[in-house]
């Protein structure tokens, strides 16, 4: 048996991945003894790692067809010992048990075996772990002087607290480990529960879930002030928040005015996922899609204003894009939320602190009926910010030969930036998301559909030219963004005119093509319904359209394609419609309702 003083590990684990380099390492660089169990072991061994199987220490084979391999005083006394209780100590000295430091087990894949067709009911039970389960709660109980792993995916955290030589950081890595342990028991007994209950006909209330949430920070308030509010987050998110205002900043970090409020996450939220999705689609939004290079995408620009987006903007170059989403609807823009592709620089910086100036100013002074008061962004998203672009923000930046006058009025902390890293990543098909009701939530799989064009079709007589396909897919995308009943009308990649949230699909129709006249992008709309033109502004609508006043209204405003679902009763009546005016329709084949 080895010395007490032995470092030691026990490592049992069902999933290999990353097994063999993490027990190398605990070897090679801080000289663990690994002690393992049957499958494990031979993977360890096989691959040239030294092990002490768990009968070495134990004195038993492992029983009843493996059901009992680690449940033995040898094992767990090693694990729950309080190194600072001198008479834990001396029983293990007495005993011959050594400590045990560091403890890596996952738990049997129940769910995943339990829910399949063919599992038997004696093979779901198998799967039930009870050494695993024991020695994560063992581990856990005892985090004071024990490290433990839960998952392979936790193997770089363990390595780095090895590495850590402050103890007060090695406790709360300690802690952290310990009550992730504790969440993913619960979970695994509730699967467990769940099942059984199933199969003894206990009640149909169907599969139980444990919702696993840490709190990252109280906000200023909810929706509105006299409600509170948190920041909860998912410990295994695909994407979060950095908030980026901790550096350069000149106002204090504790000013509680400048923190992330409830509906400034909403809005960043809808501004990410539909910025996301755009930088996604890539060159196929640009009219230049013929010839765009695969390695030099359009950037993309978004404005939200209460969850929707009000100003959109593709094109070859960054300042081109944001000119288009701010001039889609100057006055939506102000005190909004942006979003953007790109990392922001600092020419790119104070384009957008210039916006007034640059933008809204020709406005009023060419008497626009639509010319904004002034300009401020409450929230700003991009994948990172550039330091250079940080001082400029915050009013740190010195004068340089380049840039002798940085922007006449620095923003300071009044904007909250947001970093969140490269935007091409893919949707996550197997989240879930949820949405709290009275008396339960309701989870569904996210809507990842994208530009899925196999099962576009044409169903007008005139297919849409190359520039109006361009604007449709942009079109689709903004559509499936905004909040039913949806109309989304875009020209030469610039969002004009979003008709969200309304009651009826005629309203969403009227609204957004109001929205594009009264910001001057559309002319009045026609007395007299003639002929509708070529390479006009298009319009997407997340569902079909019931009758055909929804197209006559977008055509009598100049709206030469359309895309939609299709699906409709009167889909006939609503095709002739466009045929009659000579506009091109799309049918998708899909619904993207967003309540």
């Amino acid at each position: 048996m080895s010395s007490a003083a032995t470092r030691r590990a026990l490592i049992s684990v069902w999933d290999k991945t990353g097994l063999v380099e993490f027990a190398r390492t605990l070897r090679a660089e801080f000289d663990f003894e690994i002690v393992s169990t049957g499958g494990t072991a031979r993977t360890l061994g096989e691959a040239g790692v030294a092990v002490t199987l768990i009968e070495t220490l134990t004195g038993f084979v492992e029983m009843l067809d493996g059901r009992v391999k680690t449940l033995h005083p040898a094992i767990h006394a090693g694990l729950l010992a309080d190194r600072d209780n001198p008479e834990h100590v001396r029983q293990l000295e007495a005993t011959g048990i050594g400590a045990i430091e560091l403890v890596a087990v996952d738990l049997y894949p129940f769910e995943r075996t339990a829910s399949a067709a063919d599992c038997t009911p004696e093979q779901a039970i198998e799967m039930i772990d009870i050494g695993g389960v024991t020695l994560l709660r063992a581990a856990a109980k005892n985090h004071a002087h024990v490290m433990l792993v839960d998952r392979p995916s936790a193997y770089a955290e363990a390595l780095a607290y090895l590495r850590e030589a402050d103890g007060t950081r090695r406790a709360a890595m300690r802690r952290v480990a310990a009550a992730r342990a504790f969440r993913t028991v619960t979970e695994y007994d509730a699967q467990i529960a769940a099942w059984i209950e199933r199969h003894a006909g206990l009640g149909g209330e169907g599969p139980r879930r444990v919702l696993e949430l840490v709190g990252r920070e109280r906000l200023r308030y909810g929706e509105n002030p006299h409600q509170s509010a948190e920041l909860l987050r998912a410990p295994s998110g695909a994407r979060e928040f950095d908030l980026c205002a901790a550096r350069g900043r000149v106002a204090d970090q504790a000013d509680w005015d400048a923190r992330v409020s409830y509906n400034n996450y909403l809005d960043a939220d809808a501004a990410l996922r539909l910025c996301a999705e755009l930088t996604r689609a890539g060159a196929p939004l640009s009219r230049g899609a013929g010839t765009a290079r695969a390695d030099a995408p359009p950037r993309c620009c978004v404005f939200i204003k209460h969850n929707n987006a009000c100003g959109v903007g593709v094109a070859d170059a960054a300042i081109e894009a944001y000119r288009r989403a701010y001039l889609g609807d100057p006055n939506a823009a102000m005190g909004g939320v942006l979003a953007c592709d790109f990392a922001v620089d600092a020419d790119f910086a104070t384009a957008v602190m210039e916006t007034y100036d640059r933008l809204a100013r020709p406005l009023k002074e060419a008497g626009a009926a639509h010319a904004p008061g002034g300009f401020f962004l409450e929230v700003w998203v991009a994948p990172s910010f550039g330091d250079d672009a940080l001082r400029l923000i915050r009013g740190t930046a010195m004068p340089t030969p380049r840039r002798p006058r940085p922007p006449k009025k620095a923003w300071g902390g009044n904007v909250r930036l947001l970093a969140v890293g490269d935007l091409r990543q893919p949707p996550d098909a197997s989240a879930t998301e949820y949405r709290c009701i009275a008396g339960g939530m309701l989870a569904q799989s996210p809507d990842v559909a994208g530009l899925d064009e196999q099962g576009w079709r044409v169903v007008t007589q005139r297919t849409p030219t190359p520039g109006e396909m361009a604007d449709l897919r942009l079109a689709w995308l903004i559509c499936k963004h905004t909040r039913s009943n949806a109309i989304s009308v875009v020209r030469d990649g610039m969002l004009i005119g979003n008709g969200a949230g309304q009651m009826s699909r005629v309203m969403s129709c009227r609204l957004a093509t109001w929205l594009a006249q009264d910001n001057g992008h559309l002319a009045q709309a026609a007395t007299t319904r003639g002929a509708t033109g070529v390479d006009g502004p298009v319009a997407a609508s997340d569902a079909f359209f019931p009758f055909r006043d929804g197209p006559d209204l977008l055509m009598d405003a100049g709206v030469s394609a359309i895309v939609q679902p299709g699906g409709g009763k009167r889909d006939e009546d609503v095709i002739r419609a466009c045929d009659e005016r000579g506009a091109a329709m799309i049918f998708t084949g899909t619904r993207h309702f967003r309540h």
